[in-house]
């Protein structure tokens, strides 16, 4: 017998909307970066290894650009649809969520006694997957907008500046299909990053860590190891979300058009760019890369 869904609490939603649009611009300036803009050139530095590169602007000087170039209502470009797509995925999952929990008390009392914890583990990990995956298609049409919306700031546009105007524009070039495009790569990270983060939890767990204190600490560490490799799929689905359409981040020079997102995820990686933007504050031009000065000894030649 399913279990009547609780109440969703809306005070911590608001909160969590309320975080969200304070660190807005950071956010805004990554999808910038993640879709290959760099209005500020890279300048030569050192790192503490004495080894010479190329760094580009930290996120915070590049938010601070954006500041510069549009002003302080500049940098929360796409605030509204990540604020609504926000609302919407977190009221999703939690619904559907509670809708798929059997009696919480009589999972508990078999997690107690030890019997079939790897089952147990698969079948919470597998109804958290349904319902992130359900968020995930419903906040969708949100997260195209506000990337489309981000990305007019490389070539000024305007086409999507409202929200209904970003629902229409996407419609009448699109149709239904776009305000879905780059689902598939994010859906697939989303599901790789659930699997992995329960299954690496609960075995260390059960079987590392017994100390209840210590596991307080393991999905905070387990979790952001876990994002660096899923992290190309977020990357793939921010430049497919713009991918096709007339903005001019989206038109080359600025990016090759892309049929697909398996054709988009092989040539970033044949260019090495499938971690763009996952650094923030050390951020190597690695097309700019600086040749070691070599050192010759008396009576020695380099030819």
């Amino acid at each position: 017998m399913r279990t009547m869904s609780a109440p969703i609490n809306f005070g911590t939603v608001a909160l969590g909307q309320c975080v969200t649009a304070i660190f807005h611009p950071v956010g805004h300036a990554k999808i910038l970066i993640q879709l290959g803009h760099e209005p500020v050139p890279a300048k030569l530095g050192t790192n503490i290894f004495g080894k010479q590169y190329y760094y580009y602007p930290n996120i915070l000087k590049y938010a601070g650009h954006i500041w510069t170039r549009d002003g302080f209502l500049g940098m929360y470009t796409g605030l509204l649809p990540r604020v609504l797509g926000a609302f919407t995925g977190t009221c999703t999952q939690n619904a559907v969520l509670e809708w798929l929990r059997q009696d919480e008390k009589k999972e508990e009392e078999e997690e107690e006694e030890g019997k079939d914890w790897i089952k147990t583990l698969c079948i919470k990990t597998g109804q958290e997957t349904v319902a992130k995956c359900a968020a995930v298609i419903a906040s969708q049409p949100f997260h195209v907008i506000m990337v489309r919306q981000i990305a007019q700031f490389v070539g000024g546009e305007k086409m999507y500046c409202g929200l209904f105007s970003g629902i229409g524009e996407i419609y009448h070039s699109d149709g239904i299909r776009g305000f879905f495009a780059g689902l598939t790569p994010r859906l697939i990270g989303e599901v790789i990053q659930i699997w992995a983060c329960n299954l690496i939890i609960g075995s260390v767990n059960r079987y590392i860590i017994p100390t209840k204190e210590a596991q307080n600490y393991v999905p905070l560490f387990v979790g952001l190891v876990v994002s660096n490799f899923t992290y190309p799929f977020t990357l793939v689905s921010n430049v497919m979300a713009v991918a096709g359409t007339e903005l001019v981040a989206a038109s080359p020079p600025n990016m090759k058009p892309y049929a697909s997102w398996t054709e988009c995820w092989s040539h970033l990686k044949e260019m090495g760019h499938l971690k763009r933007g996952n650094s923030q504050f050390f951020r190597v031009d690695r097309s700019r890369m600086v040749q070691p000065v070599l050192k010759r000894t008396p009576g020695q030649s380099f030819y």
